[in-house]
C-alpha cells in the first residue's frame, strides 16, 4: 500500500470513529442554544416526530397546514400560526396526540374567528 493510501485509509477510519462518538455529543441550535443539549439520537427523534405530525396535518381536510409550523423538542410539539376556529385549533391538538412517542402538544395557534 502507498503512503498515499495510507493516509487515506487512516482518515476514513479517524472520520468513522468521530461519527460513531457524535451520537453521544450534545447538540445546540438556535433559539434553544440556552436550554438544555439535545444528542443527536433525540435530534434524530424530534425530526421524525415532526416530520409525522406534518404528515398528518397535511393530510387532513379539515385543517390548512400550510399556515401551522410545528417544533418539536424531546417528543413535546408546539404548534404555530394560525387557524380559522377554536375547533380547528383542537382538531390539529388531537390529531397530534394520536401519534406515536408525542410526549405533549402545546398549541402556539392564533385563532382568527374567536368563538363569542
Amino acid at each position: 500500500m502507498t503512503l498515499h493510501g495510507r493516509q487515506s485509509t487512516t482518515l476514513v477510519l479517524l472520520l468513522a470513529v468521530l461519527g460513531l462518538g457524535a451520537g453521544c455529543q450534545p447538540l445546540t441550535s438556535g433559539a434553544y442554544a440556552e436550554e438544555e443539549e439535545r444528542t443527536l439520537g433525540e435530534v434524530t427523534d424530534d425530526f421524525n416526530i415532526t416530520s409525522a405530525v406534518r404528515a398528518r396535518l397535511l393530510r387532513d381536510d379539515e385543517i390548512r397546514s400550510r399556515d401551522i409550523s410545528v417544533e418539536t423538542r424531546r417528543g413535546i410539539v408546539t404548534l404555530f400560526g394560525h387557524v380559522a376556529t377554536a375547533q380547528m385549533e383542537q382538531r390539529a391538538i388531537e390529531l397530534v396526540r394520536g401519534l406515536p412517542n408525542v410526549v405533549d402538544v402545546r398549541s402556539r395557534l392564533v385563532v382568527l374567528q374567536p368563538e363569542g
